[in-house]
Parts: C-alpha cells; sequence; structure tokens
C-alpha cells in the first residue's frame, strides 16, 4: 500500500535549518565580538550570555518546528520499503527528501549547542 505524502518537502524544508544554524552563529559571534571590542578584554559576558542563550532557545525552537513538520511528512510516507529509492516517483522523492531534511535538523541543533558551550563556560572576554 502506498501513501502520497502530498505537498511539505521541498527545498525550502531541507535549507530551513542549517539557515536557522548560520543565523545563530551569525548573530551569537558577531554581538560576543563587538560586545567584547566596545568593553575591553576584561569585560564580564554575563550579559551577552543572555541574548545567547535567548538565541539560542529560539533556533532551538525553529528547528523543533521545522523538524515535527517534517516528521508529519515522513510518516505520511512510511511504507514498507520506506528507504529504498528504486522508482522515480513523487512518493520517493518525498520520502528522500524528508529524510534528508530531518538529519539536516539534527545536525543543526547539534552545531547550535556546540555553538553555545563556549559562551556558558567563559566567564570574560579575555
Amino acid at each position: 500500500m502506498r501513501r502520497e505524502t502530498g505537498s511539505g518537502t521541498d527545498l525550502w524544508s531541507v535549507i530551513i535549518s542549517p539557515s536557522i544554524w548560520a543565523l545563530h552563529f551569525l548573530v551569537c559571534y558577531v554581538s560576543a565580538a563587538i560586545y567584547c571590542q566596545k568593553l575591553g578584554r576584561d569585560a564580564p559576558l554575563s550579559d551577552i550570555r543572555v541574548l545567547v542563550i535567548a538565541v539560542t532557545v529560539l533556533a532551538l525552537g525553529g528547528i523543533s518546528w521545522s523538524s515535527v513538520r517534517l516528521w508529519r511528512v515522513h510518516d505520511r510516507s512510511l511504507t514498507d520499503d520506506d528507504f529504498e529509492y528504486e522508482h522515480n516517483t513523487p512518493e520517493e522523492r518525498h520520502r528522500f527528501l524528508s529524510h534528508v531534511a530531518l538529519m539536516l535538523c539534527v545536525l543543526s541543533a547539534v552545531a547550535i549547542i556546540y555553538v553555545t558551550i563556549p559562551m556558558l563556560y567563559l566567564d570574560s572576554c579575555r
């Protein structure tokens, strides 16, 4: 039994998570660099830490939303041969794109956490 996936897995769904990670990376590092440049090397990072944590929560929320949306598309497309892509059908293209997009969501979430870790351990700009 084959089920149609409908719409919902396209190129935008694939690139949304890496785009969220890239924006998170830029906001965190640029704001920390400007903050440390203006206040000096001995400035405490407590003020900028709040911003980084808030941006991290927003970014992880966006990736979670994207993951849930993609999981619904993936769930509608489950068949007996879920990982076999032998025919060039719309069903298989949707399944493949939803798998790729879900894995990019996981990778982007790990990258966001990895970017945030130094801010949690550092005390000053030094």
